[in-house]
């Protein structure tokens, strides 16, 4: 088992760090999870780490490397993964905010890949994303999340109660895209290309301010030229094989695969940005109950709001809760029992890792209680209130 572990248990001040001219690349080697936590995830600054894939298996085996350029082995994926029915984005079709999604067996999407029957006009649409093929085949190890990434709230409890997890296989072929967003709740994320080449643009949290319409809307799509004109502060990336980004909370960005790619990638929060997800939450809250203030009299409308609020935002408040005190309970039940907290891919949180998280947590219910935010939601607040009595006796 691999240690994750800090310095010092005591939460420094969190500060979103715009003030870097550049996206900084460092090498796995030279980089330690210490490291990682103090001068990216804390600060919410992104960096590009390289060489972070070479030994797993879908990078050494999934690719064939005898061609230039490498190209996906498609006859060995159709021999070991089942044939199961995954999501298409088509890249020539937009939904909303996002592009319209159909579904294709793999073996279908695998053979319109490698056919030269079609053209690059129908070829190049469609876009294999957010497949959940971890949590579908949770014995296949085709990858190992990396330690730096590992401290991840939300796919620990979400696999550990068999749950629809946020780990995501993306294969696309050149041209294909992903529209311009920030992440789900406003989490992290991480991407790693197994192969193939991606252009990212990456703009600091407020920047995509400057790209709002008259109506407060932002684009589905950006270009270099459209960011400038707009006076953006923006990161032009180009994500080599091997090579993972990591996508801190608020950071809008949009990729596009200029060549045939396959990536991995993961969003979660931790104690890191744990703040940033409740007030997004809350933020997303007071949105649902302005929509629909002209309702406020009926019956129940705070349950109604909360079911409006997982319709839209993703998460309500007894969901993030949820999270929150299982989060503890584990990290509790490790104290009393001198235990080891098991985490995803055989690691194990260090002591003064696993105090932070115990110390953040008492703080965000600590604001809870004296804010009286969960007024309107009596059997949450006295679950959160039980959850910080139980902390505060220990720490």
């Amino acid at each position: 088992m691999e240690e994750i572990e800090i310095t010092s248990h005591t939460p420094g001040t969190a500060i979103q760090s715009n003030q870097h001219e550049n996206i900084e690349r460092v090498a796995l080697e030279n980089i330690s999870y210490e490291l990682f936590f103090r001068d990216f995830m804390q600060p919410n600054r992104a960096v590009v780490v390289e060489g972070i894939a070479t030994d797993w298996e879908c990078f050494r085996r999934w690719i064939d490397r005898s061609v230039v350029p490498p190209k996906l082995d498609v006859a060995y994926l159709k021999g070991i993964l089942p044939n199961v029915p995954v999501p298409v984005a088509d890249c020539g079709k937009q939904h909303y905010n996002s592009h319209e999604k159909i579904e294709l067996t793999l073996h279908d999407f695998l053979e319109l890949w490698e056919s030269n029957d079609q053209p690059d006009s129908v070829r190049n649409r469609y876009y294999l994303k957010d497949w959940h093929l971890r949590s579908e085949l949770p014995e296949f190890s085709f990858y190992r999340t990396p330690a730096l990434f590992t401290s991840d709230w939300l796919n620990e409890y979400l696999v550990e109660n068999g749950s629809d997890d946020y780990r995501f296989v993306y294969i696309g072929p050149k041209d294909t895209w992903t529209a311009f967003h920030a992440d789900v709740f406003g989490s992290y994320s991480w991407s790693v290309n197994i192969f193939g080449r991606k252009l990212w643009y990456m703009l600091p949290p407020g920047e995509e301010r400057k790209l709002f319409n008259n109506l407060r809307n932002l684009p589905f799509s950006v270009t270099e030229q459209t960011l400038q004109d707009a006076g953006v502060k923006f990161f032009s990336i180009v994500q080599e094989a091997g090579e993972a980004i990591f996508v801190p909370s608020g950071w809008y960005h949009q990729v596009q695969n200029v060549e045939d790619a396959f990536s991995v990638n993961h969003n979660w929060f931790n104690g890191c940005n744990v703040g940033t997800i409740w007030s997004n939450l809350r933020g997303a809250l007071a949105d649902v109950r302005r929509e629909i203030d002209d309702c406020r009299d009926m019956d129940n409308f705070d349950d109604h709001c909360q079911v409006m609020l997982k319709a839209s935002f993703g998460m309500n408040y007894v969901d993030f809760l949820t999270i929150i005190q299982y989060i503890c309970d584990k990290r509790l039940t490790s104290l009393e029992d001198n235990s080891a907290v098991q985490l995803i891919d055989n690691y194990v949180l260090g002591r003064k890792h696993l105090m932070y998280d115990l110390i953040i947590i008492r703080n965000l219910l600590l604001e809870i209680k004296e804010k009286d935010l969960l007024v309107s939601y009596c059997d949450l607040r006295e679950k959160a209130l039980s959850c910080l009595k139980r902390i505060q006796a220990v720490i």
